[in-house]
């Protein structure tokens, strides 16, 4: 096959766009932030923001609570755990005791 001048840029092209289309594609597969371990040491309560349960039922391969931490930093810890079974607790408290004030407060 001989290319003319007008073949010989669409190809190039055509190839980059493949790669782009098929990078990107890669990545939003694996956009998915799952946790593969847990830490080894306890958090502090006082930096933990908030929590998301993870469910190997769904997506991920292991179960998990992912603590939001300050500066939007993340923490994978194990739900069996016991500090992290007393830090769920007194999170789920203090998330209803500050319901319980808004809704007094009228808002």
């Amino acid at each position: 096959m001989v290319l003319t001048g007008l073949n010989k840029i669409n190809l190039p092209l055509g190839v980059l766009l493949g790669l782009v289309l098929l990078l990107g594609t890669g990545k939003a597969q694996s956009n998915q932030d799952c946790c593969l371990s847990y830490t080894k040491e306890p958090l502090p309560l006082r930096i933990i923001t908030g929590f998301t349960k993870q469910l190997s039922s769904e997506v991920c391969d292991i179960n998990a609570i992912i603590f939001h931490l300050k500066k939007g930093w993340r923490a994978c810890a194990n739900p069996q755990d016991g500090w992290v079974k007393k830090h769920l607790h007194r999170l789920n408290k203090k998330r209803k005791m500050s319901k319980k004030m808004s809704q007094l407060n009228g808002f």
